[in-house]
């Protein structure tokens, strides 16, 4: 079996805001939707290890989205552990193409709610941070129009 190497036809220039801002909302069956059809045409099945490779996109020849997938499925170990083991439930480290396909049409179950769930936690907080850093700063700002000058 062959593995992924991390290359591929780079037709996106998005910049690292608008990719950050993709990152953000992926969940682990849009992840696996874009790994899969990537893997397919690149190899087959990858390695835990390519994935690392496919995020970093040192060459900057790996499409955007698919360094996202890759970056979700690094920081959701217990989701990418799921689905390489959808056809053998000995973790290798391991994933074809087809158990990407799989996990993207619906077979991970809980596993993948849970991480997702727990996306739209982080950034429900991510958010609640910053709404609570600018409304102490305009308070702040505001306050300090109020007071009298000192004689």
């Amino acid at each position: 079996m062959s593995t992924v190497s991390a290359t591929g036809n780079a037709g996106s220039s998005a910049s690292s805001a608008s990719y950050s801002s993709f990152e953000d909302q992926l969940t682990s069956t849009q992840s696996s939707k874009i790994l899969a059809d990537y893997v397919k045409d690149h190899g087959g099945a990858v390695w835990k290890s390519d994935l690392q490779k496919l995020a970093d996109n040192a060459s900057g020849d790996t499409p955007s989205e698919v360094s996202a997938a890759a970056s979700y499925m690094l920081s959701h170990p217990d989701v990418y552990t799921t689905i390489e083991t959808l056809d053998n439930p000995n973790a290798d480290g391991l994933s074809g193409h087809w158990n990407f396909s799989d996990a993207a049409n619906g077979a991970l179950g809980s596993t993948g709610a849970i991480a997702d769930l727990k996306d739209v936690f982080d950034r429900a907080i991510e958010s609640s941070a910053e709404i609570t850093k600018l409304t102490t700063e305009k308070k702040t700002g505001l306050d300090a129009t109020k007071q009298r000058p000192q004689n």
